[in-house]
């Protein structure tokens, strides 16, 4: 079945063996998060806490707009099964196929402990960025970091850093292991969906770090064996796509935040920029309104013209917020509404 839509078909691209749209459907806030505050969480949380509203959204992205390949995750299985059944309600609704770009977390374990999300992950990974641009440019780049402020709870002075945790050690990393057991628990969340993409976790950065190329060889082939389309995101771009390229490690496309006002860029925007325009694979920009705080087409402009980005994956928020969004995203692209 193909989508069901009113509008001038989305543009694509080649990603690996596909044909990708150039704007896709993101899973924010539809996971409970929304780069602002505890406050509006919880707001997104009542308006999107059953399958019904979100499904109206999405059909809505869908029809209206042309939308026809979402993000999904399994990171927070309630609300990201909610979100999955929301899709199947849209698809019953429509009578079509909505394609799913599958995020899948990677279980990076050190004695058989899940290290991804750790404190001494978090340190790893400052003290990656800060070898990569020195002190100043990344204190400068974070300083005004809106999003990771937000990520950490509301104030800078809760980073973690190689200061006040002890980094992963090369010893440590030599011991670094994937669970696939646990993998095969993650992939589970998705029986019976249509992935059309897979999406390995930014935990990249983290084997990036740490020197693991191995492991992230291994990971890739492994979803190879599963999936035809295998991109990565990755939140420390700026580094970590030219150090996976010269090791040879073939992703068919990143994931890659990109935005004007440079959140979430590391290690600093420019390094990002200069990154997304000297790979030669497709990049799918996130966070391009910098969690609600760059709206509009300038936010589109600044990721299709200015970056040279071939994709962008944005959060779709209520039926208002994906009309007007939605539209200024069609806009810079040349189409008609």
């Amino acid at each position: 079945m193909s989508i069901h839509s009113r509008v001038q078909s989305i543009p694509t691209i080649p990603l690996g063996k596909i044909d990708f749209p150039r704007l896709t459907m993101g899973i924010h806030p539809y996971d409970g998060v929304s780069y602002q505050d505890e406050k509006r969480d919880a707001d997104n949380l009542k308006l999107f806490g059953e399958v019904n509203p979100v499904a109206d959204v999405i059909g809505h992205a869908v029809q209206n707009f042309g939308f026809s390949v979402a993000q999904v995750d399994h990171m927070n299985p309630e609300l990201n099964r909610l979100h999955l059944q929301a899709i199947w309600e849209t698809e019953r609704r429509l009578q079509s196929d909505i394609n799913l770009l599958a995020y899948i977390l990677i279980p990076i374990t050190l004695n058989g402990e899940i290290v991804s999300y750790l404190e001494r992950a978090h340190s790893t990974l400052f003290g990656y960025d800060l070898a990569a641009v020195g002190e100043d440019a990344y204190m400068a780049q974070i300083k005004q970091d809106k999003i990771l402020e937000y990520t950490v709870g509301g104030t800078l002075d809760n980073l973690v850093t190689p200061k006040t945790v002890n980094p992963y050690s090369q010893a440590d990393a030599e011991k670094f292991e994937i669970d696939y057991a646990t993998l095969e628990q993650y992939l589970g969340f998705f029986a019976g969906c249509k992935i059309f993409v897979a999406d390995p976790g930014a935990e990249i950065d983290l084997l990036a770090a740490v020197g693991r190329f191995d492991l992230i060889q291994e990971y890739l082939d492994f979803l190879r064996d599963r999936f035809d389309t295998v991109i990565s995101s990755v939140h420390h771009a700026g580094v970590t796509i030219p150090l996976i390229e010269e090791k040879g490690i073939d992703f068919d496309g990143y994931i890659v935040p990109v935005n004007q006002p440079g959140m979430y860029m590391f290690p600093t925007q420019d390094r990002v920029v200069d990154a997304v325009r000297n790979t030669n694979k497709p990049v799918i920009a996130i966070k391009p309104m910098a969690g609600g705080r760059y709206l509009g087409e300038k936010a589109f402009e600044y990721a299709f013209n200015d970056v040279g980005v071939e994709s962008v994956m944005f959060g779709m928020g209520t039926i208002e917020q994906v009309t007007e969004t939605a539209t200024a995203a069609r806009n810079v692209l040349g189409l008609r509404s």
